[in-house]
């Protein structure tokens, strides 16, 4: 189950994504090991937001294209592109980001479809350790198989943000806000992650990586493209996700997502996984452009509970909106899970613009991710550059 193909691709051409995709599967058992005639096979995408393919925020129409082709080439009765954005899970949103994302067009052409069933159904898992019940996207839950197909990007919450967060997108619409007000810290959110993937099983057959352009900085909306030149492959999102943050030159078990895998016991705390293909170490990028987690777990045993949230605030990263270039357009006022953003009207004639309480604010950065004119900053303290001074374990090539 650790597997984990690795390819080099040198851009998003079709055909050389073609071969790469292909490549990684193969070495995998090839599509026939993971899709059966017959089936309705649901890719589920990162199609965060509404821009272009060049800004690298979402999984790349190129990668979603040679998945499809091969699952529908296995015998495939459907193949549904799926996702639950930053925003409504409605006809009208999610329909205006295929557009963006290039993906329209290739579904006509390729023969796959774009998910058009926008409703929801209640979960429950008495078994679980937080996610008792949530609510998941309906073509989700009536799929035969799910492939996961993610973008390999920094993340100003988690630290990165590969398979395993990426079925956080299960979630529809504006229910991840209460989810993210509901599971505050990166602790409890990083156990909801695995509940969702413990829910959904083996449902979920195939893990599909783009690092072909990566985004680097302030993930996972607003940073900076980066060429990583891979396409990643494995069943297990663990390891898919320990490769990816190889990647980026950084210590699997610093990111707070793989320290949970860990405590969970889906992966040993080495972090071991069997590399196929090409040699993973020629692609590290020595000086990817990493953010610091804000992982408020250490304290936890040792603040009394009443005190922790202001501790919380003291010790974290905090989202700094630039007034100066905020257009007033709401968006990070709907979606703060606390209702920590109020809007201001500073003139009588002037638009009203964000501001952030931060005595409410929970850090998890949601503004940021989905500011849609990157003015959302994520910001350190003098307190938290001190805690973390040195705190990066990168790896070193021997």
């Amino acid at each position: 189950m650790n597997k984990v193909a690795v390819i080099k691709c040198a851009d998003y051409e079709q055909t050389r994504v073609d071969a790469a995709v292909k490549s990684a599967i193969d070495l995998l058992g090839g599509i026939s090991a993971f899709v059966k005639p017959g089936q309705t096979v649901v890719l589920k995408a990162n199609l965060l937001m509404k821009c272009s393919v060049d800004k690298c925020a979402t999984t790349h129409p190129s990668v979603i294209e040679a998945v499809a082709k091969l699952v529908l080439s296995a015998g495939a009765k459907r193949v549904i592109v799926a996702d639950s954005a930053g925003g409504p899970f409605t006809e009208g949103y999610m329909n205006a980001i295929y557009k963006s994302n290039d993906l329209v067009e290739r579904a006509e052409r390729c023969g796959f479809e774009l998910n058009q069933d926008f409703t929801s159904v209640n979960v429950d898992m008495p078994e679980a350790k937080v996610g008792k019940r949530f609510l998941i996207c309906n073509c989700l839950e009536t799929a035969d198989t799910i492939i996961n197909i993610t973008k390999l990007k920094t993340h100003s919450f988690t630290g990165y943000t590969n398979a395993v967060k990426n079925m956080f997108g299960a979630i529809p619409g504006l229910s991840k806000v209460e989810m993210h007000g509901q599971f505050r810290t990166l602790d409890v959110f990083g156990d909801f992650m695995y509940d969702i993937w413990d829910y959904f099983g083996d449902k979920i057959r195939l893990n599909v990586t783009d690092a072909v352009m990566c985004m680097e900085g302030a993930g996972p909306s607003n940073g900076t493209p980066r060429f990583v030149g891979a396409v990643l492959a494995s069943q297990d999102p663990v390891a898919v996700d320990v490769a990816g943050i190889r990647l980026m030159n950084i210590e699997p078990i610093s990111m707070p997502f793989i320290e949970k895998a860990v405590e969970r016991g889906k992966i040993d705390k080495d972090c071991q996984i069997e590399l196929l293909g090409d040699n993973l170490d020629e692609l590290v990028v020595k000086d990817y452009k990493t953010v610091t987690p804000n992982n408020f777990k250490p304290l936890a045993n040792y603040v009394p509970q009443s005190m922790q949230n202001a501790v919380h605030q003291i010790m974290t990263q905090r989202p700094v909106i630039d007034k100066k270039k905020c257009r007033g357009c709401k968006k990070c006022f709907e979606h703060c899970p606390v209702k920590a953003i109020s809007m201001v009207r500073k003139k009588d004639n002037e638009v009203p613009k964000a501001q952030i309480d931060y005595t409410k604010c929970i850090r998890c950065y949601c503004c940021q991710e989905l500011c849609p004119f990157g003015v959302v900053k994520i910001k350190s303290g003098i307190i938290y550059k001190l805690i973390h001074l040195g705190s990066k374990k990168k790896i070193r090539n021997k």
